[in-house]
C-alpha cells in the first residue's frame, strides 16, 4: 500500500522512499557553516566593541577615562568572546574543509570532542 512515495509498515509507521540524503547532509553541512560564520562574527563584534569603548566621567573638575580593563567582568568578557570566536573559526575551517573533501568526521572521538567543546563554548556564553 504506497502512495504519494509514502510506504506503510507493518507497524502502521510511515516509511518515506526516495529522500536525497546527499541533499539533506549538504544543506546541513552549510547551515552548521552558517550558524559557524555568524558565531564567529558576533564573538568579534562583541569583542571590539567592549574593548574599544571608553567612557570619560567628570567629578569636580577631575576627569576619569574608564575602560573596559578597570573591571574584571569586562576582561573577562573581552577574552571569553575572544576564545568563542577562534573556536567557530576554527569549526568553521572544519567545515569548509570537510565540504570541499566530501568527508563527514575522522572519527568519533574527534565527534566527542567537537561536541564537548560546543558545550563548553555555550556554557561560558
Amino acid at each position: 500500500m504506497s502512495y504519494l512515495g509514502v510506504g506503510v509498515s507493518p507497524g502502521n509507521v510511515p516509511v518515506y522512499h526516495g529522500t536525497n540524503l546527499k541533499v539533506i547532509d549538504r544543506r546541513v553541512r552549510l547551515a552548521e557553516l552558517v550558524l559557524r560564520c555568524v558565531i564567529c562574527g558576533l564573538g568579534i563584534l562583541a569583542v571590539v566593541l567592549v574593548a574599544t569603548d571608553t567612557q570619560v566621567k567628570e567629578i569636580f573638575s577631575i576627569r576619569k577615562k574608564a575602560r573596559f580593563t578597570d573591571m574584571k567582568a569586562l576582561v573577562f568578557l573581552v577574552v571569553a568572546n575572544g576564545i568563542a570566536a577562534a573556536y567557530s573559526l576554527i569549526q568553521g575551517v572544519r567545515c569548509v574543509v570537510g565540504m570541499v573533501k566530501g568527508s563527514v568526521l575522522f572519527s568519533k572521538p574527534l565527534a566527542w570532542v567537537i561536541f564537548s567543546g560546543d558545550q563548553e563554548i555555550i556554557s561560558h556564553l
